[in-house]
């Protein structure tokens, strides 16, 4: 367990050391997986080109998420970009469409096994909102609550599902960053960006154009 310190240091986080073959798991099955190792490293890069969470304009708050295991879960991202003007406060949503993103390139490789993850990206489902603090004031009522988290530290006797939702946090703020992964959906981040989650899909549906 290492601590990072946050805020330049008003808060610390505790970060969960999970390895890549934990993070970006195949499916728990009785079968073995035939392209296991295909399959981790193509859905690796597709979250990490799909659901970026290692930048963003000025100070930002980002999260994204995924099933580890079963990966059932559509993946989403959320970029908080909190600039020092109320009014550029905006929002990036992005969400998988249909099915997960892995369970989409599964589909494709096991329909094209010669084709290669590049090739099979085009056909991948994944939408992005761009929203403004006019349109969701939702984003500073987030940013806000963000702030006001009092993060308690994980306990041995904390529940941890079978195949828990992985929440990997990035904030930027005033020049230093810090990252976590949380795991268990009763703490305060998790909370915090499943609310914030609903909060802008909410926003999303009723944007123009939707």
């Amino acid at each position: 367990m290492n601590v990072i310190p946050s805020r330049a240091g008003d808060r610390l986080f505790c970060f969960a050391v999970l390895y890549l073959g934990v993070a970006f798991s195949s499916p728990a099955t009785t079968e073995p997986q035939p392209d296991s190792d295909w399959m981790g490293k193509a859905f690796a890069a597709a979250f990490d080109d799909y659901f970026p969470i290692q930048h963003g304009e000025g100070d930002f708050i980002a999260v994204r998420a995924h099933r580890d295991g079963t990966n059932d879960l559509p993946e989403f991202s959320i970029v908080l970009d909190d600039t020092q003007s109320a009014r550029a406060i905006h929002a990036i949503l992005r969400e998988a469409q249909g099915s997960s993103v892995y369970q989409q390139l599964a589909t494709m490789h096991a329909k094209y096994p010669s084709k290669s993850y590049q090739e099979l990206k085009p056909e991948l489902k994944v939408q992005s909102w761009n929203l403004t603090a006019d349109q969701c004031p939702a984003i500073a009522a987030q940013l806000k609550a963000f702030n006001n988290i009092q993060f308690v530290r994980p306990r041995d006797d904390d529940p941890v599902a079978e195949h828990p939702i992985l929440y990997q946090f990035h904030e930027s703020v005033d020049g230093g960053d810090s990252e976590v992964t949380e795991f268990v959906e009763t703490r305060a981040f998790p909370k915090w960006a499943n609310e914030t989650h609903r909060a802008l899909e909410a926003c999303a549906a009723s944007a123009p154009g939707n």
